[in-house]
């Protein structure tokens, strides 16, 4: 079948854009012409119409040039078909969807809000719109996430997350091991005693502000530390521009931090990419039902509250996960950690709730000691609240590894 060829005046025509922004996506080397005709002009094909539909598409969802240029190499690296690009585009439709759904959800609550200044209602809470300013909300301040961890102390197993996560990464000395969104270390803390001696450690986080407290936490080990030979690294690092260096880590760690990831296919290939050969990725996730009955409460009690968890994590399940790994990595194996939770303090779960990212802090404000004397009634008449939990983790190996 014979192709057409367009010049860049005609493909600037058919995509309704200016020549000017053809040979400004030409000299940032997004949209390089085929070939160059005998009179020098600039010639495309069908394929440039569209990778520049691509390029269009993501400067209309709101990335930035640089972000375009690492997706769109992304995207060449790993060969994705018509029908791959379409279904990823759709993806981020839909969720740009969501998003308004919940502009307009957040304008109907400052409409209705009680309170007087209805217009610093409503810049507050258009200051947590975006899943990425929410995400940021939540992480930035280790006391909202030391609140979220805070209700995980009324665990049913023997055996905490952390200890059964660090349990089954099975360091030996001398290794090189990246941790992705580390938080506040706790991964790490009350676990130096078991690290085995000449460890490379990289810790890192989006936060300056969490690694900052990352670095506190881990500072009255320094010496015990330094006695073994164990060396940590602090770094700011953002896993949605991932750059590692290549074939440098035997062990690289995302706990329960992947599902925020909004560049995850390109994130996974770098992770792949850094990963020496024998080496393991461990990333950990929630699955559909993760704390499903504290999630009814709340909706019970007040529908407008926004659990953005619910959607956020949604893109990265234990049910959903396994297919996008599968992509970077030869074997992935899925362990799930037998745990629930049975949770007698009140203000515990009330914390545990305003400390959602988005409006739950803004409506508690008004309702809040509601809702604290709702769940002492609860826990008065059935002495504790059950909380299911879903959790696991999914060992991955690349080929050659096995």
């Amino acid at each position: 079948m014979e192709k057409n060829y367009y010049t860049a005046g005609e493909i600037a025509r058919i995509a309704g854009v200016s020549l000017r922004t053809i040979r400004y996506y030409d000299a940032k080397g997004l949209l390089p012409p085929v070939s160059h005709m005998e009179n020098g002009y600039r010639c495309y094909d069908e394929d440039s119409l569209a990778l520049l539909q691509r390029i269009l598409m993501l400067k209309y969802l709101g990335f930035s040039l640089e972000q375009v240029q690492r997706l769109i190499a992304a995207q060449r690296e790993d060969s994705l078909d018509q029908q791959a690009i379409l279904a990823h585009q759709r993806s981020l439709l839909l969720e740009k969807r969501a998003q308004l759904d919940q502009l307009i959800s957040t304008i109907e609550l400052a409409q209705h809000c009680a309170t007087e200044d209805k217009w610093q209602v409503l810049v507050r809470c258009l200051n947590l719109l975006t899943s990425e300013e929410k995400v940021l909300e939540q992480y930035q301040d280790p006391g909202n996430l030391q609140s979220r961890i805070n209700i995980h102390s009324y665990s049913t197993s023997a055996q905490s997350w952390f200890d059964w996560m660090y349990e089954r990464l099975a360091l030996q000395p001398g290794q090189t091991v990246l941790e992705l969104g580390c938080g506040t270390g706790l991964l790490w803390m009350e676990r130096t005693h078991l690290l085995p001696e000449g460890l490379r450690l990289t810790l890192t986080d989006r936060s300056e502000e969490m690694l900052g407290q990352t670095r506190q936490n881990l500072a009255p080990y320094e010496e015990e530390l330094a006695a073994r030979d164990i060396q940590i690294t602090y770094r700011v690092l953002d896993a949605n521009a991932l750059e590692l260096p290549a074939a440098s880590y035997d062990r690289i760690i995302a706990n329960h931090m992947l599902y925020h990831v909004q560049h995850r296919d390109a994130c996974l290939a770098a992770v792949a990419r850094a990963l020496m050969p024998g080496g393991v990725f461990y990333c950990s996730t929630v699955g559909d039902t993760h704390m499903r009955e504290l999630h009814e409460l709340v909706t019970a009690f007040d529908p407008r509250i926004d659990m953005p968890f619910q959607s956020l994590t949604g893109g990265f399940h234990l049910e959903n996960a396994e297919p996008q790994l599968l992509k970077h990595f030869a074997h992935v194996e899925r362990q799930d950690q037998d745990n629930d939770l049975i949770v007698d303090n009140a203000q515990a779960i009330y914390d545990y709730i305003r400390s959602f990212p988005g409006n739950a802090s803004l409506i508690l404000e008004q309702r809040g000691r509601e809702l604290l004397e709702l769940i002492k009634d609860k826990l008065e008449r059935e002495g504790a609240m059950f909380i299911h939990k879903s959790a696991g983790i999914f060992i991955c190996k690349k080929q050659g590894n096995l």
